[in-house]
């Protein structure tokens, strides 16, 4: 069980660096607003994402069905909002989750590119990051562009590249 503890906004704005982590992507986005994260906006020291937490950092957040069942659920909400701290949906571990499989579709074949139909989506191999500074954005190491159906290679590796 899971028990959220409401943060003053006091307390985060003393923290000098705050960490979201990996998991469930929805399983955390309910959680952030439990506990009213969305004041994170006025933090001014450093936020690091992983794997969920970065997605999280969305505006409005793309969430990839990661477990069986998801893709088919009329219920399941692929887009949420986020702590809007980036303008980029991520899609990370591509290099490990490209060819998976749930509910007998491809992963990205054939749920991520449809839904990417209008949309844009940053997608990360492991070892590449996106930093965000007063709103300017940029990409190190290997990574991609994924919209309208298309994937296309943004960086190589050891490169960065401002999105």
């Amino acid at each position: 069980m899971i028990i959220a503890i409401p943060l003053s906004k006091e307390k985060l704005l003393n923290y000098d660096v705050i960490l979201l982590a990996g998991g469930h992507v929805p399983t955390q986005n309910r959680y952030f607003k439990e506990i009213d994260l969305k004041k994170i906006k006025d933090f001014q020291g450093i936020v690091i994402g992983i794997i969920a937490g970065s997605m999280n950092c969305a505006h409005t957040v793309y969430v990839q069905p990661g477990e069986s069942g998801e893709s088919l659920d009329p219920n399941f909400k692929r887009r949420i909002l986020g702590l809007n701290l980036t303008k980029q949906n991520i899609l990370p571990h591509y290099q490990m989750v490209k060819d998976y499989c749930f509910d007998g579709k491809k992963l990205f074949e054939e749920i991520t590119y449809p839904d990417s139909i209008h949309h844009c989506f940053l997608v990360l191999e492991d070892g590449s990051y996106l930093l965000s500074v007063n709103n300017q954005e940029t990409v190190y190491g290997k990574s991609y562009l994924l919209h309208d159906g298309k994937l296309e290679i943004l960086c190589h590796e050891n490169e960065k590249c401002k999105i």
